[in-house]
């Protein structure tokens, strides 16, 4: 799902929409006992409670594109019969009002889902009449094409409130607050079908991590019933491993640089395509035969089953700013900033040159350059 396609949705989570049918809830202990179970019509609730779960929802389907929201991809094999797919559309075909199937929805999840604390899982059916667009992309309101019919499952931790002082209205007094049980944002969930081109699509779900390097693999694994993808972090981590390993002889200071403001060009070249940017093996061999290394290194990466991987752009290049340490010096740069920097050897001793202007601060103090 793209960006686009995802505000779609999330936009949906509101009181005026009234697009939630009915809502599920399952309280778990650290212990993963189950403490109680609720079902209801989603808008009998008081609308101040309401309010607070549309909150839930809406952060589900928040984060960066690749990072906290992935698009999970359902093989052939895998939407066969007995597999977590089929027991999502069984889940989805029985709108939460099969007691027995969302019993063993919410078993599932507390056996799969890795986690040492109390939690909430929310499961929520959804009808969203999708309007039409005109030519410009402008909706149509009074021209549906289609009734989206999904479920959207987030997880939320629930911590107990810290111990503090608190002012009572009625006695007039500041004493000890009594401590409570506070459900907080989700760090997972997602929603199934997903929602790709506007229309349902049984073939993908989305997954969303609150933290981009702590993906819950079994989760993903045992609910959604796909091989676990690697997280941002993980691809950032394995694409540094791959270079280091190939190419370590050859990575200077000048061709990381120009590594760098050529993987950023890339990116700015497909800044009007909603798809992010997927780095193949064969984008590589191009963009670091254009940074200065050798004809033997080019040929050694191309030639490295290791670095057969596909990764997001953005995952593997910061696109803010450039960092070079050494220890004791950090020297950081804006991404526009990277060709400035150089390295010269000076009386035989190697130095990173950093030009200056007439603007020079030290701990925030103008000082003379």
């Amino acid at each position: 799902m793209i960006r686009e396609e995802i505000n779609e949705i999330k936009k949906q989570f509101n009181k005026d929409t009234n697009v939630i049918t009915k809502y599920a809830g399952c309280y778990v202990d650290a212990e993963k006992n189950i403490k109680f179970m609720t079902k209801d019509a989603f808008y009998s609730l008081p609308e101040e409670d309401a309010f607070k779960y549309e909150e839930i929802f809406r952060k589900t389907l928040s984060g960066a594109v690749g990072k906290s929201l992935l698009t999970l991809d359902f093989s052939i094999d895998e939407e066969s019969e007995d597999t977590p797919h089929a027991f999502l559309m069984k889940l989805r075909e029985s709108r939460l009002d099969d007691e027995l199937i969302l019993d063993e929805f919410f078993r599932k999840v507390i056996d799969a889902y890795e986690y040492a604390e109390n939690y909430y899982i929310i499961l929520v059916d959804m009808m969203y009449d999708i309007p039409g667009k005109s030519s410009d992309k402008l909706a149509m309101e009074d021209a549906s094409n289609e009734v989206y019919h999904g479920l959207l499952c987030s997880i939320c931790p629930v911590t107990l409130s810290k111990p503090a002082l608190s002012y009572f209205a009625n006695e007039g007094v500041i004493a000890n607050r009594i401590r409570d049980w506070i459900v907080g944002m989700p760090m997972h969930g997602f929603l199934f079908p997903a929602f790709t081109e506007r229309t349902t699509d049984i073939h993908a779900a989305l997954y969303f991590s609150k933290k981009n390097d702590a993906l819950n693999e079994s989760f993903i694994n045992e609910i959604i019933g796909v091989n676990p993808p690697m997280s941002s972090v993980m691809q950032k981590e394995t694409f540094e491993a791959v270079l280091y390993d190939v190419l370590r002889d050859e990575l200077t200071m000048p061709v990381m640089s120009a590594l760098s403001s050529n993987m950023l060009d890339l990116i700015a070249e497909n800044s009007q395509n909603p798809e992010p940017l997927v780095l193949t093996k064969n984008d590589m061999v191009k963009l670091i035969s254009k940074s200065g290394v050798s004809d033997e290194a080019v040929e050694s990466y191309e030639k490295s089953a290791d670095a057969d991987i596909e990764v997001l752009a953005d995952n593997v290049v910061d696109t803010k700013k450039f960092e070079v340490k050494t220890p004791g010096i950090t020297v950081k740069t804006d991404t526009d900033s990277i060709e400035k920097l150089e390295t010269r050897v000076i009386d035989g001793r190697k130095y990173l040159l950093v030009p200056i202007e007439d603007d020079v601060e030290v701990n925030g103090m103008p000082v003379k350059a």
